[in-house]
């Protein structure tokens, strides 16, 4: 790629150095820009990728030629009015301003690699025009200009997409394929690891370095899958086979519901290692059991499960209150002879082997199923990625679902009929045989959830082997005419509470509907007075994207301003003023972190560049054969930055310092009439005097970019990433105000930010929370260096949790509405459940508060470990006492098995959170206090 990449810009730069090629260029001397375009519409990209980034290239250029048409049209028809002062005015505000911040909020709200290099490109060809070419200041319509732009666009167009299509070419829809094949491997490796290590009882298996690094390159592998999932829908789109496409999309969505359902496998294998650690030290390592009333809060923290308080001891069955049963001293040791066989044999530990022993064997045969259709699907593994789906498989994993199903219902049916299960227990002993059912459970529900996802992958790719072997062809996205009069049915949500049933549409108090008529916190009696609904009318002015637009188009407006002026126009011209304008246009980014970043790249390799060219026209001036071969060398390690390194900026600004300084020189030089370039040296050039005023160009407009964004709406990332993080944690308080499981009695609230179901949202949260943490270390901090560490923690365990909340999620939407015997036992552990997600809910409570306001969090906070024991009693309960009747299955408790594991793991990340923000702001300062 790098190779092919620098025979663009060898080819490019040829536009310089062969005459009749410059000749066609006309007399201007920006012929230098063919290689500058190549540099960022460089071939290195999939032919899918190719096709959306000439389309955007050529949407950029008509952007750009209607804005320089139409600044020199409204210059001529005020210079006709004798009001020439005012027409440029006029185009600074509406052209300059209007049109570069326009850039601006595109290139920020797309945020996507090709957008934002045809906003580049857009930027140079507009600047061009508006401060350098001259026809605007004159009031003169001049086209020459644009139709060179034209040329030189159309030139490196053709270059990159001739070298992309006929030089090694890539496929969007080979790469996508193949990793669909590579994440298939790894959904192998980790169902075989996580199985094994499940029936093992041993976390060691998956807690390895080797499948650390599977589940890390996970999200990598899902985020490269999504972008070539976007590039593969052009290349299908111009072939005629959409509907292929469409097929591919189900795919990954089912790809991406394998793989939560691994993660589920995972926690469960993970909470049953905890589990069996902690029993295995008591019953195996001999250490005593602990009487209730001696747990400090310290020894709770590091367990999974601590005894409840005495308060739930009425949950447990038996005539014999728990401290008698836990306190050894109240026994002898004939008694404690006669019972430590029966204590062994009911132990948690032989309710785990019992389980093992029923359901161990065809858990291992549909495991096996599993991996042998992953191993095989879904592609070929080179290239052309045919499909060759084994007829067999759908049947065998449909036999192998059943059997598993049929397995588990009886094994659960026997183990909880057995003493292991019934015998009455100490409240911690119930507690930890309730959470290896639940485990177990979850366990064994998210391998069937497995299992049966890949029934519905089969299907999506026996229809995309379908579609391929017929070679079905339609091209239905050119027929817009069948798009014409088609009106989508869109449903307010005033509406859609119109359509509900009775049984879900809430109640909502005279008060609240007083309040929605009324300014927020404020007496519902209070009149909303005019100011406060032009304030709401103009709510999208405040959006941050809004205020970045318009900040980089007064920002470019007030650089460009000099060029209008006569008199300080020559200096404009003289230091190329349009360079630095096009390097302020460039580094520009939201936050401060990132522009400071950005604008570090532009200089040194600003720097770089610029030594480069002053090395090869010292050394062959005016030789454009050994010109252009020095500058081949020269692109290659600019290529593999770009193409390699995490600041790929870096390369290109070196390339583009190199084309301006060594490729411009050569490019005057040619030129006969050069009157505007005498001040370099003209047919001479001075390759000293180019090489700094491109230097103190670029270096201006990075100082001015910097300048701007301080002192106009600025926009800290350290402080946005602290906003953000309490916002998520409020986001997630709101959620677990309410237990997500009243919906499913209930019926869903419909409320904005209170399902659970917002997950998703709460995911792309994160994710631009990640950008803004990698720019906060950019940013200049008196405090000292960022917490690198400490964030990246806090990114983890939120990550954690999130995967938590789409578990819950999962099991939620797969079963929206609960049966008679799931309400019993919801409506059984309603006290205990709400107690729980109070906790819960409290705690993102008190972590968003201590974030967004930089202060400590309070010395004692509430633990969820007794409330989740009060559940697991009172769930141990209803199956020793309450379950008497016929007709329970195992499955009425998957939900509370599920919620139960999800809070566990909720839990681990509140205080992996907790940990951390006390890292951060865990001491109390004086000016803290001070009012």
């Amino acid at each position: 790629m790098v190779l092919k990449c620098s025979l663009a810009y060898f080819i490019g730069s040829l536009a310089t150095f062969i005459t009749p090629v410059s000749n066609l260029l006309g007399h201007y001397d920006g012929k230098h820009m063919v290689a500058t375009f190549c540099t960022y519409f460089h071939p290195a990209r999939s032919m899918g990728s190719m096709h959306q980034a000439t389309l955007y290239a050529l949407v950029a250029f008509m952007y750009s030629a209607f804005v320089s048409v139409g600044s020199m049209g409204l210059t001529i028809l005020f210079a006709n009015m004798d009001l020439m002062e005012l027409g440029h005015a006029l185009v600074l505000v509406i052209f300059c301003a209007g049109g570069l911040g326009f850039i601006g909020y595109i290139k920020h709200t797309k945020a996507h690699p090709t957008v934002n290099v045809a906003c580049s490109m857009a930027s140079i060809a507009i600047i061009t025009i508006l401060t350098k070419e001259g026809s605007v200041q004159r009031a003169e319509f001049n086209l020459g200009k644009i139709g060179q732009v034209s040329i030189i666009l159309l030139m490196a167009i053709a270059i990159s997409n001739f070298l992309a299509f006929s030089l090694w070419p890539s496929s969007a829809i080979d790469d996508l394929r193949q990793l669909m094949v590579e994440c298939f491997d790894a959904f192998s490796e980790s169902l075989g690891g996580i199985t094994h290590s499940f029936l093992r009882g041993s976390y060691d298996d998956i807690d390895s370095t080797k499948y650390a690094s599977i589940e890390t390159s996970h999200r990598t592998v899902f985020s490269s899958l999504l972008k070539n999932l976007r590039d593969a829908k052009l290349e299908h789109y111009v072939r005629g086979t959409e509907k292929q496409h469409r097929q591919e999309t189900l795919l990954v969505e089912s790809m991406q519901r394998l793989a939560q359902n691994i993660g589920g496998l995972r926690s469960a294998a993970h909470t049953q290692f905890l589990l069996l650690r902690e029993v295995r030290e008591h019953e195996l390592g001999g250490v005593p059991p602990v009487p209730l009333g001696s747990r400090s809060a310290s020894s709770d923290a590091g367990r999974l499960f601590t005894p409840p308080d005495q308060e739930i001891e009425e949950y447990l069955p038996g005539d014999h209150p728990v401290g008698s049963v836990s306190n050894s001293s109240s026994n002898s040791s004939i008694a404690e002879a006669e019972t430590a066989d029966a204590d062994i044999e009911s132990s948690p530990l032989t309710v785990l082997d019992e389980f093992m022993y029923h359901l161990g064997p065809p858990m291992r045969s549909l495991a096996f199923s599993l991996r042998e259709m992953l191993d095989d699907l879904p592609f070929e593994a080179a290239p052309p990625y045919r499909i060759d789906l084994n007829p067999v498989y759908e049947d065998s994993l449909e036999k192998a679902v059943d059997l598993f199903n049929e397995k588990q219902r009886e094994a659960l049916n026997t183990l909880y009929k057995s003493d292991a299960i019934t015998k009455r227990r100490s409240v911690e002993e119930a507690a930890d045989v309730e959470e290896i059912a639940a485990s177990c459970g979850y366990f064994s529900d998210n391998l069937t959830f497995f299992a049966e996802e890949m029934k519905s992958f089969l299907r999506i790719l026996q229809e995309l082997q379908r579609l391929q072997e017929t070679n079905e062809r339609s091209w239905e996205w050119l027929k817009f005419w069948k798009r014409i009069g088609k009106k989508k049915v869109v449903i307010s949500s005033e509406e859609e509470a119109l359509l509900r049933t009775p049984s879900q549409t809430d109640i909502v108090p005279v008060q609240v509907m007083l309040r929605r008529r009324t300014i927020p916190n404020v007496s519902p009696e209070a009149q909303v007075p005019f100011t406060y609904k032009v304030w709401k009318a103009f709510g999208a002015l405040r959006q941050d994207h809004v205020k970045f637009s318009v900040k980089v188009g007064v920002g470019a407006a007030l650089y460009a301003l000099p060029s209008f002026i006569p008199t300080t126009r020559p200096t404009f011209q003289l230091w190329r003023g349009e360079w630095g304008l096009v390097s302020y246009m460039i580094i520009m980014s939201m936050t401060l972190g990132q522009t400071n970043n950005s604008g570090e790249a532009r200089v040194v390799g600003t720097m770089i560049g610029a030594v480069l060219a002053l090395i090869a026209w010292i050394a062959f001036p005016e030789n454009p054969y050994a010109l252009s071969l020095l500058g081949w060398l020269v692109s290659m390690p600019c290529f593999w930055i770009i193409l390699n390194w995490k600041q790929a900026t870096l390369g290109r600004f070196i390339l583009l310092t190199y084309n301006l300084s060594a490729l411009y020189a050569y490019s005057i030089s040619m030129t006969d009439d050069n009157e505007d370039d005498d001040d370099e040296g003209g047919v001479n050039p001075i390759i000293t005097e180019i090489v700094l005023h491109r230097f103190v160009a670029v270096t201006a407009g990075v100082l001015w970019g910097l300048f701007i964004n301080r002192m106009i709406w600025p926009l800290s990332a350290r402080s946005q990433l602290r906003k953000g993080l309490s916002v998520l944690w409020l986001r997630m308080a709101l959620i677990w105000n309410q237990d997500p499981l009243n919906s499913l009695i209930d019926g869903r609230n419909g409320k904005k930010h209170t399902d659970i179901t917002e997950e998703y949202s709460l995911q792309k949260t994160l994710i631009r929370l990640n950008g803004l943490a990698a720019a906060a270390p950019h940013e200049f901090r008196l405090k000292g260096p960022f917490p690198v560490k400490e964030y990246q923690r806090i990114h983890n365990a939120n990550q954690a949790i999130l995967d938590a909340f789409h578990g819950m999620s999962i099991m939620i939407s797969k079963d929206p509405k609960a049966n008679r015997r799931e309400m019993e036992i919801l409506k059984y552990t309603k006290k205990e459940r709400d107690a729980l997600c109070a906790r819960l809910s409290h705690l993102f409570y008190v972590l968003a508060s201590s974030i967004r306001l930089a202060f400590p969090l309070p010395e004692h906070l509430p633990s969820t470990v007794r409330a989740r024991d009060r559940l697991l009693a009172k769930l141990f309960d209803y199956r020793a006492n309450v379950r008497r009747t016929a007709g329970e299955a195992d499955e009425d408790f998957a939900m509370v098995y599920a919620y139960a594991l999800v809070t566990a793991r909720i839990s681990e990340g509140l205080d992996e959170l907790i940990r951390n923000v006390g890292l951060l702001y865990g001491v109390l300062e004086d000016e803290m206090l001070e009012i």
